[in-house]
């Protein structure tokens, strides 16, 4: 059986590195990846097959051509943006793939004209596609108008790999020369809706009167605005790690991991730090799926005072226990797998 995984992302992301995981969990069925945009070099040497289809005025002809010469038994279309995803499921169906999937990962800003249009064509995306998904309740609406037949499938993670480790921590720390400091991070791509540029006027609030540092692992196209930010208001302890592939080692390195984004279909950075045993801080566009601790503090105001306040207020606990919250919750990526596969193979799960 072959599956084409289709992600819209230009990085290797959240999402992306779910579908990767989940390829690596299911052994007897063959994986490639397609990006609409240029493949960046995240993507190098992560084990996947990757393709790439460039040129949006040319690109419904390009992947007409691309699905009839591969030959895929089923299409995974990894996108909440629905005209991306409606354009992906009309070629696969009359390209003749057997069975078309859409799954939506994420909430993004719809204007009104945007949702008219949804509401029209949702009738007729329902019937070119087979299988409904969604990563958590929210993020249903920016696919569906309905969800009636909407399978839930949490975007699980390696729990193992995710877990606390004291001397990762210290090593870690000792690199980056962090050692007796306050450790605040983020991870996530650069771009607006992360909201860096509210955690760089935040963490320039909270450094004032402690000796701390903000860890920022991701990449994307702010990245040089933010870089650029951090230099003119001469902000000191501010290290920008790019693209790691040791994220979680990086968090072990952590104290409190704060999360501001303008909106998410979940926030899979989110699972990950709470399996670290990560205290989080998010903002109140975060769906509640994203809640797996006790150690979870939402707020519902971009104030930065309240939120240097409630961050002030912290304390740190031991942190050795807390992947339990992940497996108690539904968020081992063995699972996740598991249900994925079950619908490949011929089942509707969960309906």
């Amino acid at each position: 059986m072959k599956v084409l995984q289709v992600i819209d992302g230009y990085s290797f992301g959240g999402i992306a590195k779910f579908i990767q995981d989940v390829s690596n969990n299911i052994k007897d069925i063959d994986m490639d990846f397609l990006t609409a945009v240029n493949i960046k070099d995240e993507w190098i040497n992560l084990g996947v097959s990757r393709k790439t289809i460039k040129g949006k005025i040319v690109f419904n002809y390009r992947l007409r051509k691309f699905l009839k010469k591969n030959k895929y038994d089923i299409i995974h279309i990894n996108s909440a943006v629905f005209l991306f995803s409606f354009q992906v499921a009309f070629i696969a169906k009359i390209s003749g793939i057997k069975k078309i999937i859409v799954h939506s990962h994420n909430v993004p800003k719809i204007s009104k004209l945007r949702r008219v249009i949804i509401k029209i064509l949702n009738p007729i995306y329902r019937r070119m596609t087979d299988v409904h998904l969604t990563c958590s309740n929210m993020a249903s609406s920016s696919l569906y108008t309905k969800t009636n037949d909407v399978i839930l499938i949490k975007n699980g993670i390696d729990i193992d790999k995710y877990k606390y480790n004291e001397k990762t921590r210290n090593k870690i720390r000792k690199e980056l020369n962090i050692n007796n400091k306050i450790v605040y991070g983020h991870t996530g791509r650069f771009d607006n809706q992360k909201n860096h540029d509210f955690l760089i006027d935040l963490f320039y609030e909270l450094q004032k009167d402690k000796d701390s540092v903000l860890l920022l692992v991701g990449t994307g196209p702010k990245e040089k605005d933010i870089k650029e930010k951090v230099k003119k208001i001469k902000l000191k302890n501010v290290i920008f790690l790019g693209f790691r592939e040791d994220i979680e080692d990086i968090l072990s390195a952590m104290d409190i991991f704060i999360f501001p984004s303008l909106y998410e279909g979940l926030g899979i950075s989110l699972i990950e730090a709470q399996t670290s045993g990560l205290p989080v801080v998010v903002s109140e566009s975060i769906p509640e799926e994203a809640k797996i601790s006790n150690n979870y503090i939402k707020m519902s105001t971009f104030n930065i005072n309240e939120w240097v306040n409630v961050i002030k207020g912290i304390k740190i606990n031991k942190r050795d226990n807390a992947y339990k919250n992940a497996i108690k919750n539904g968020y081992d990526i063995k699972t996740s797998s598991k249900e994925l596969e079950q619908i490949y193979k011929g089942g509707n799960y969960g309906v």
